[in-house]
C-alpha cells in the first residue's frame, strides 16, 4: 500500500510564484529522480484555508517517504543519487526560507484503483514519467466520506465498477482512493481531478441533464445509502508540471 502525503505549507503571497518556480524546476524533478510523485500542486479555492499552498506527493511507503528527507534520508547519504541531481540541488535549497511553516498527513492509498505507481527507485534506474496533469487552473475535488458499518467493499465496488468510469468517461480523472490512518476508520477519501471548476460543478452529480446510463444512477443512489456524512475542499491547481493529458 503506497502512501500520500498532503502537505500544507504557510508561504507569503509575493513568495508564492518563487516557492512554485523552485519546487516544478528543481525539487519534485528530483522526485523523481527518487520515485516519488508530486501529483498535485495549488491553493484550496474552496472548503480550506486560504493562507497555504498545498502538494500531494506519493510514495511507495514510509521508508520510501523517510529516504527523500534532505539532508538525513537515504537518498542524501548515496553519492551516486546525489550526482544525479547535481544540477537540481541548488535551484531549491533555498525554497524552506520562504516557508514561515507546514502542515502534514496521511492518506493510504489503495493501489489497485489508485493512479500514481511511486518507486523507490535506485541510481542509474529508468525514471518515472511526470505524473498525469490537467495543468494550471484546473481542479481537484478532495471528498471524504463517512460510511456505515463494513460499508468500504461496497462503496469501492460501486464507485469503480460505474461511478468513476463515467466520471472518466464525461472527461474527469481518478487520482486516489484512500484513507487518513490518523481519522476514524469508517473514513475513506477520494482525489478526482476536473479540468475546470466549472466542469467539476458540471459533474458534481448524475443530473438528468447528463444523461447518465441508469446503471450509474442506481451505483449513485446505492453507495448514497451506505454514506452517512461527507465533505469535501477544493484544489485549484498553480501548475504545470507534470504530463499534460
Amino acid at each position: 500500500m503506497s502512501i500520500l502525503v498532503q502537505r500544507e505549507f504557510r508561504v507569503d503571497l509575493p513568495d508564492r510564484e518563487e516557492f512554485e518556480r523552485q519546487s516544478r524546476e528543481g525539487l519534485w524533478p528530483a522526485h523523481l529522480h527518487f520515485g516519488s510523485l508530486m501529483v498535485a500542486f495549488g491553493a484550496w479555492g474552496f472548503g480550506g484555508p486560504g493562507d497555504v499552498v498545498v502538494t500531494h506527493t506519493c510514495y511507495a511507503d514510509f521508508e520510501h517517504w523517510y529516504a527523500t528527507r534532505a539532508g538525513r534520508g537515504a537518498f542524501y547519504q548515496d553519492q551516486a543519487m546525489l550526482q544525479e541531481i547535481r544540477e537540481l540541488r541548488p535551484i531549491y535549497e533555498s525554497r524552506n526560507q520562504i516557508v514561515a511553516s507546514s502542515s502534514a498527513r496521511i492518506v493510504e492509498l489503495h493501489d489497485d484503483v489508485s493512479r500514481p505507481r511511486p518507486i523507490y527507485r535506485r541510481p542509474g534506474g529508468a525514471l518515472p514519467d511526470p505524473p498525469a496533469t490537467f495543468g494550471r487552473g484546473s481542479v481537484v475535488s478532495e471528498r471524504t466520506y463517512a460510511l456505515t458499518e463494513n460499508g468500504h467493499a461496497e462503496f469501492q465496488r460501486l464507485s469503480k465498477e460505474r461511478i468513476w468510469p463515467w466520471l472518466e468517461q464525461q472527461g474527469g480523472r481518478l487520482i486516489g482512493f484512500g484513507s487518513d490512518p490518523l481519522a476514524p476508520s469508517n473514513e475513506v477519501m477520494t482525489l478526482f481531478a476536473f479540468r475546470s471548476l466549472a466542469e467539476w460543478h458540471r459533474l458534481s452529480r448524475p443530473t438528468a441533464e447528463l444523461q447518465p446510463p441508469q446503471p450509474v444512477v442506481a451505483a449513485w443512489q446505492q453507495r448514497h445509502q451506505i454514506v452517512q456524512r461527507q465533505w469535501g475542499r477544493l484544489l485549484i491547481v498553480g501548475t504545470d508540471f507534470g504530463t499534460k493529458v
